[in-house]
């Protein structure tokens, strides 16, 4: 039997989507063409709020116009930018694993390009968002100065949120590196909220700086620097693994830094709750393009710019879909 796929957007505004209506839900055996209900949703019904709104999706998001507050260069190719939203967008977005898509104003929508949030004001109406000059959509944004496209709120950015919910009072570990420091602020904000102790390590990776100081300078953390794939940095973790209870560890980086840790873990035979990173292509943000698909090594697709996966699953995936 096939298994079943959990959206991130299930049970909120933005659902049932456009996927329901070409019989394509992640989640919802009836919205996928199916005669009987075989999902493993617990929230309201998807099948009943699509037959309620009509037999149609819902609307879905919508663009803003924003003003960029503050742009400054923080380290090598990147770049922070404070833009000022709506209070509702903000809180919305004060999750881990949120992101946007942006652009310019007088660009194209093909120039849409998704970014991590590193962190929300949810009080004033600010977002905060870093990334590194890579190619001509990140080109055209260091052009901008006054006012971008904000696209979102999306969830996905991180795979394993449900392990992160469920973690209290326990040690947890985090490892990032370079320009995935920033969507690690809201995981660390959110295990501080639920009084987990954390171990930070910390590389500065090719952005040549630990961006990310001033925002979690005071949370009542452990901050370790070290060059997490050297040999010194893989002892590290495994002393930190080794030494302490770890209840969490959140990998943000590479999947090739994802697959050195899991490699750890089990070298240990520890069995902690995972969360990694969602490094896969994300084009449309809303699973219609397939520009994110993958097949994982059971030879399940899924579009992993919505679906919430097992970070071991992904890691192991077999194949790219086109």
């Amino acid at each position: 039997m096939q298994r079943r796929l959990e959206c991130i957007d299930a049970g909120s505004e933005y659902c049932p989507c456009y996927l329901a209506d070409t019989n394509d839900c992640i989640t919802c055996s009836h919205l996928q063409g199916k005669d009987f209900c075989d999902c493993n949703w617990r929230g309201i019904c998807i099948y009943q709020e699509y037959v309620m709104n009509g037999n149609k999706s819902k609307n879905q998001r919508k663009s803003f116009k924003c003003t960029i507050e503050e742009k400054k260069e923080v380290g090598k190719n990147c770049t922070v930018i404070k833009l000022k939203v709506t209070k509702t967008l903000a809180r919305l977005l004060k999750e881990p694993g949120a992101y946007v898509f942006l652009r310019s104003i007088e660009l194209p929508q093909y120039f849409d390009v998704p970014m991590s949030i590193m962190d929300a004001d949810d009080l004033n109406g600010y977002i905060y968002i870093a990334y590194q000059t890579l190619g001509t959509k990140t080109k055209r944004l260091n052009q901008i100065d006054k006012e971008l496209l904000v696209r979102g709120p999306y969830w996905n950015a991180v795979y394993g949120l449900k392990n992160l919910k469920r973690v209290k009072d326990e040690n947890c570990l985090i490892v990032v590196k370079g320009i995935a420091q920033a969507p690690s602020v809201l995981v660390m904000k959110k295990l501080i909220k639920n009084n987990n102790n954390v171990t930070l390590v910390i590389d500065k990776g090719n952005t040549e700086k630990i961006f990310i100081k001033d925002i979690i300078k005071d949370l009542d953390i452990n901050i370790v620097e070290e060059d997490v794939m050297s040999e010194n940095g893989k002892y590290l973790i495994k002393n930190i693994l080794k030494s302490k209870d770890i209840g969490l560890v959140y990998s943000g980086g590479s999947d090739v830094l994802h697959k050195s840790i899991i490699e750890i873990i089990d070298e240990l035979g520890i069995d902690p709750y995972l969360l990694v990173t969602n490094n896969n292509e994300i084009c449309c943000g809303e699973g219609i393009c397939g520009g994110c698909t993958i097949r994982l090594k059971d030879g399940i697709k899924a579009k992993s710019c919505k679906t919430q996966l097992d970070a071991r699953k992904v890691i192991e995936r077999r194949v790219l879909v086109d």
